[in-house]
Parts: C-alpha cells; structure tokens; sequence
C-alpha cells in the first residue's frame, strides 16, 4: 500500500523556504544553524517529531535529541507501582519493593538484598 503524504501546514513552509536558501548556498551534509534547530523543535512539539523530520527533511535522529529527555522517553509516565499476584497462599504476605533499577533479566538475589537494605 502506497504511503500517502501529509498535505504541508503553513507552518513548515516558512522554515522549508529558509532551509531551502541556506542549503543552495552551502555545501551539501553543512551543519544546520540552531536557529534553524530552534524553529524545528518548536514544530516538533506541535506537530511530532516523525513528521516535522520528514516534512523539512532534517535528521530525524538530531531533532529527537533536541527535544529533550521527555521526548527521548517516549513522554510515557513509567509505573510508580507495580503489583504482582502469587499463586493463592493459606497465609497472607505482602511485598513493596521501592526504586530498584532492573537492567536485563531480574536478580532475585539483588531485589531481595535491596529489600533487607530498605528495612533498616
């Protein structure tokens, strides 16, 4: 199925047309200004990156990382709590595990040394 373009907002066509100057007049793979970055980013958080990226075009890659840490996320708010359920038990028993940074598989042995630790 044929990609269907994204009709050009008044608002790029600015920017497109100052790119479109200063790249006739540099050579090609020249570093962008910031001024032109600033201008990029501000379409980013109002259009998306993907699109402003694609739209211009500039490297997408070198927008994501002006943008910010928020935007590098994924801007997904990560879980404060996560609850999890054993197999039914007679006796009840509860666990809270706060801020232990988890890298790769889970160390059991790690969580519950730093679950001692937070009892202290």
């Amino acid at each position: 199925m044929p990609r269907k373009n994204a009709p050009t907002t008044e608002d790029f066509q600015d920017l497109q047309g100052k790119l479109a100057g200063w790249r006739s007049s540099h050579p090609p793979r020249s570093p962008l200004p910031e001024e032109f970055w600033t201008e990029a980013v501000a379409l980013a958080r109002k259009h998306g990156s993907h699109r402003t990226a694609r739209t211009l075009p500039i490297d997408y890659v070198g927008l994501r990382k002006r943008l910010g840490p928020a935007a590098q996320a994924g801007a997904v708010a990560r879980p404060q709590f996560v609850e999890l359920f054993p197999e039914p038990v007679k006796a009840g028993c509860c666990v809270e595990i706060l801020r232990v940074q988890v890298n790769g598989p889970l160390d059991w042995s790690r969580l519950l040394q730093a679950w001692r630790a937070a009892e202290r």
